[in-house]
């Protein structure tokens, strides 16, 4: 009971303190002396909020039920938010303590946001909290399930985008374009067949489209021609297949002749087998083959 009370008192002093600040004497110490409040009111502007302020005031104060919800209604109406209004609708909340406390009590814990969340100590009580994680909740197929909710696979890590690719996993065209924009490496199994359907569908990209796709093992370039044979006469997948015919990282192609001359012969032996529209491309290897012949001071006429 004192723990109600003085709830009911702090909530007075924090609800209806502002009343004071706003009103200064003046009509407020008119009305509060005044020995027949009803002549004092007539004196306000009728549609004002002081208007209703101190109308909806005396007749809460008079207990007129009636009158009070009548002079809310239309202050509502003619000031959807007030802040004067508030002050009364926190009165009428107090009064009707008596009546309701339970109504009044969760009236002040939605206004002052109030929380009574603690729990009672019990000495020499053993607490019954759990011990083991439910494996239903924790699986990966179940933070894999949450994850795939999302288009842009946020919530995968990079190795497991990996294993979404050895698994097969059916994916979304938006979830394959966030899966492929994402990989870093090419050396994952699948890797090839992911690409191929995605280039294959109607709505799909083209080869080039992601970084991964520069990225794949010449083996892996052979495999993807092999699923898709169209690619080889397209301009991005060749120029792709030709830089992977480059010497490797320990090899200088530019002052070994022998490396260079087993560079030039790669490519020459590639681009020769290319149709009709790379025979620039087929100009530009030969042209460099001849000249690294001339340099040695071979001329080889056919």
């Amino acid at each position: 009971m004192k723990t109600k009370l003085f709830l009911l008192a702090f909530a007075l002093v924090t609800l209806i303190q502002p009343l004071c600040a706003e009103n200064e004497i003046g009509f407020i110490e008119k009305f509060a002396l005044a020995a027949d409040r009803e002549k004092a009111l007539a004196e306000l502007a009728p549609g004002t909020e002081d208007f209703f302020f101190y109308h909806a005031l005396h007749f809460q104060n008079t207990k007129n039920a009636a009158k009070l919800t009548t002079t809310l209604d239309d202050w509502r109406r003619d000031f959807p938010t007030s802040s004067m209004r508030d002050i009364i609708d926190n009165r009428e909340a107090l009064l009707a303590y008596d009546a309701d406390p339970q109504r009044t009590l969760e009236f002040l814990k939605k206004k002052l946001n109030l929380h009574f969340n603690h729990q009672q100590e019990v000495r020499d009580k053993k607490p019954d909290l759990p011990t083991v994680l439910d494996p239903a909740r924790i699986s990966r197929d179940v933070f894999l399930r949450e994850a795939l909710r999302h288009d842009d696979l946020s919530g995968v890590s990079e190795r497991e985008l990996e294993q979404l690719v050895r698994d097969k996993t059916p994916l979304r065209l938006s979830q394959t374009h966030a899966l492929l924009s994402r990989m870093t490496r090419p050396d994952v199994a699948g890797l090839v067949e992911v690409i191929a359907a995605e280039i294959n569908r109607p709505d799909g990209t083209g080869f080039g489209a992601f970084p991964i796709h520069q990225k794949l093992l010449p083996e892996q370039l052979d495999q993807l021609v092999k699923l898709m044979p169209r690619l080889a006469n397209e301009p991005q997948f060749v120029h792709a297949r030709i830089r992977k015919l480059q010497p490797g990282a320990d090899e200088d192609a530019e002052f070994d002749a022998a490396v260079r001359e087993a560079w030039l012969d790669r490519v020459w032996a590639y681009v020769r087998t290319l149709p009709p529209a790379f025979n620039s491309l087929k100009a530009s290897v030969l042209y460099h083959r001849l000249d690294h012949d001339r340099r040695k001071g071979v001329y080889d006429r056919e």
